[in-house]
């Protein structure tokens, strides 16, 4: 007996301290439109987008970007491809870029989506660096990257290019 009474102390412990499941609501306000996120897996993607810029590296890129990702450089549109040769380019100028630090990001998930199809943005201010023999500009830098079904569709840069071109030339 004393078994059986111990057995059951020990399932209703157990059952007790089951991890339980928060099903509340989140409490938005009326007129939110979405909210923010400050990790998340898209967040590690851009990171990723990122890096593989920096170092020209296609096969890293295009496992985050969808195979027809449009990227605008500065209002420029490009294919992802185009976009990638950046790098090489700085190169054959005697030249190298890298991102020193990642000031802010974020991800923006939207209540609905756009006309594209897209419900989430993750959000980049950064700084790079653009090095040429003993001469260094470093450049600030927004982009923002839209998202759908776990890939980059879009990505648009913004950042100052006067300096790049003066340390290039």
């Amino acid at each position: 007996m004393k078994k059986i009474l111990c057995s059951l102390m020990v399932i209703t412990s157990l059952i007790a301290c089951e991890t339980k499941t928060n099903t509340a609501a989140n409490n938005f306000p009326v007129n939110a439109t979405g909210y923010n996120l400050d990790s998340s897996d898209n967040i590690v993607a851009v990171k990723k987008a990122i890096d593989a810029g920096m170092h020209s590296d296609t096969a890293e890129a295009k496992l985050v970007y969808a195979d027809t990702a449009t990227v605008y450089d500065n209002k420029t549109k490009q294919t992802l491809a185009e976009n990638m040769q950046m790098s090489n380019f700085f190169k054959t100028k005697g030249a190298t870029i890298k991102v020193d630090k990642i000031n802010f990001i974020w991800e923006s998930v939207n209540n609905k989506e756009d006309a594209n199809g897209v419900k989430n943005f993750v959000f980049v201010y950064m700084d790079a660096s653009v090095t040429k023999g003993d001469k260094k500009v470093v450049v600030g830098i927004n982009a923002v990257f839209a998202f759908k079904n776990g890939k980059i569709v879009t990505e648009w840069d913004t950042y100052d290019s006067a300096p790049i071109m003066d340390l290039i030339k």
